[in-house]
């Protein structure tokens, strides 16, 4: 299972979405109950509540994509392979691989290669991006051309501006590559904070360049965006919870199956707790964060996401 697999974004949204206890029914691991969690006998400071867990001695958190690459040492294409199978017999859970003390991966960023040439090429000519977009998103640090592979990297820094996270994704078309940088935080995605009460949410970064590269003449700085990295909630709660003026959601998902589920899921939620009822997978902190009246919205793209329409207007 070494060689590189493209996947849709349906496929990697049921994947990480899949529930982890019947991960660990299916190999005969035992699960126990913890309050409203579950947590795994064989690392009590595991917990999991549906496709989520959360590792208290580490600080390591996911979806079940990322539960299988943090504790059984699997690449993404193959837990998305696994995942979407449900072919749970050719992986290892030999109690000996199991990472039960492992230490949290740390996070550094690729280095950075001395020109741009090639992510300018590729965000230019193939997916038809503005330079004058691109460079404002290099002058703040957030894009840059990695030195050894020539990937276009999106960096997602946390409030005090350390990058915590980062997306590569590959400028040779006749082999793509995309995925995260090794200790990557999900919950701090490429993003940009304008200052305004509204955040336009967007699956990937490049959906959220081609959405203002097709609004830049409306005052774009001035609002936030954010990219999720896929259509689960982290990225957003963390920002929302950072950002207590932000009171407009503008969900700009792919206009797609997965998309649309996910911006019912997003809705719901944001709903909740604007009427200050109860929210899964959330501490008492957070929430408190998170408690104020939301005003969500869904903007859809003509085609499957905002880079076709842009690609289209072209």
């Amino acid at each position: 299972m070494s060689k590189f697999i493209p996947f849709t974004e349906q496929e990697i949204y049921l994947a990480a979405h899949t529930e982890i206890k019947s991960i660990l029914d299916a190999k005969g691991e035992k699960s126990e109950r913890s309050g409203t969690e579950w947590m795994w006998a064989a690392n009590h400071s595991v917990k999991f509540r549906g496709h989520i867990f959360y590792d208290h001695s580490t600080g390591d958190k996911g979806t079940a994509i990322d539960f299988l690459c943090t504790f059984f040492n699997m690449r993404f294409q193959d837990a998305v392979c696994t995942l979407n199978c449900r072919d749970y017999n050719g992986i290892e859970f030999e109690r000996s691989t199991l990472k039960k003390e492992r230490e949290r991966r740390s996070f550094v960023l690729p280095g950075k290669s001395r020109n741009m040439k090639r992510v300018y090429a590729y965000l230019m000519q193939e997916r038809r991006i503005d330079s004058e977009v691109i460079s404002f998103f290099v002058h703040n640090r957030s894009l840059y051309e990695s030195a050894n592979t020539h990937n276009a990297v999106f960096v997602g820094y946390d409030f005090t501006g350390k990058a915590r996270a980062a997306f590569q994704k590959g400028t040779l078309t006749e082999k793509p590559y995309r995925g995260d940088v090794d200790g990557s935080d999900k919950e701090f995605f490429f993003n940009y904070h304008g200052g305004s009460e509204r955040v336009y949410v967007f699956e990937a970064p490049i959906d959220m360049l081609s959405f203002i590269n097709l609004h830049k003449e409306k005052g774009w700085q001035k609002h936030n965006y954010l990219a999720l990295g896929c259509t689960a909630l982290p990225a957003l709660l963390r920002f929302l919870s950072e950002y207590p003026g932000i009171h407009q959601v503008v969900l700009c998902l792919d206009n797609d199956h997965a998309g649309i589920k996910a911006d019912a899921i997003i809705q719901e939620t944001l709903q909740r707790l604007s009427q200050g009822m109860y929210v899964e997978d959330l501490c008492e902190e957070m929430r408190e964060k998170l408690l104020r009246p939301y005003e969500v919205s869904i903007l859809k793209s003509v085609g499957k996401d905002w880079n076709d329409d842009l690609k289209y207007r072209k």
